[in-house]
């Protein structure tokens, strides 16, 4: 029994995802943004705007609220010529996730029903939070 670690997991509802990530959309723009979560259990979820296209300075603007990695940018921003975009991807959700719960986690679970973040702790930078510390995930 040695080799059992027990870790702190919390479960989100796709619909609390959803508040949440509109909730730090608005918190970080200043303005509401209907979002739909998009899920494909196992491997990938992100939140797609309901009848709006973001700007690009808009997105960007979150990027920096959220302390995003130069890989998270990449991954964000849209092909060359693009103005604007009609959603973000998990990762960038992740990090407003963390941001509103003030949690950093080690893995993710995506299931049909919730959002599973395991070895939560808190937050070392209460301001930004820090979403998911890696982006390894349980399948």
């Amino acid at each position: 029994m040695g080799d059992i670690t027990e870790k702190r997991a919390i479960e989100l509802s796709w619909n609390k995802v959803r508040c949440i990530v509109t909730e730090e959309i608005e918190e970080v723009l200043g303005f509401h943004i209907q979002c739909k979560i998009n899920v494909v259990v196992g491997s990938f979820w992100d939140a797609t705007f309901i009848d709006y296209r973001l700007p690009l300075p808009k997105l960007c603007q979150i990027l920096q609220t959220t302390q995003a990695t130069p890989e998270d940018w990449e991954e964000a921003l849209p092909d060359e010529g693009v103005m604007d975009v009609n959603g973000i991807g998990m990762v960038l959700c992740e990090k407003l996730i963390g941001r509103n719960l003030k949690f950093t986690w080690e893995h993710h679970l995506i299931t049909e029903d919730s959002l599973w973040l395991i070895d939560v702790t808190e937050s070392k930078n209460q301001e930004a939070g820090a979403g998911a510390a890696s982006q390894r995930s349980f399948r």
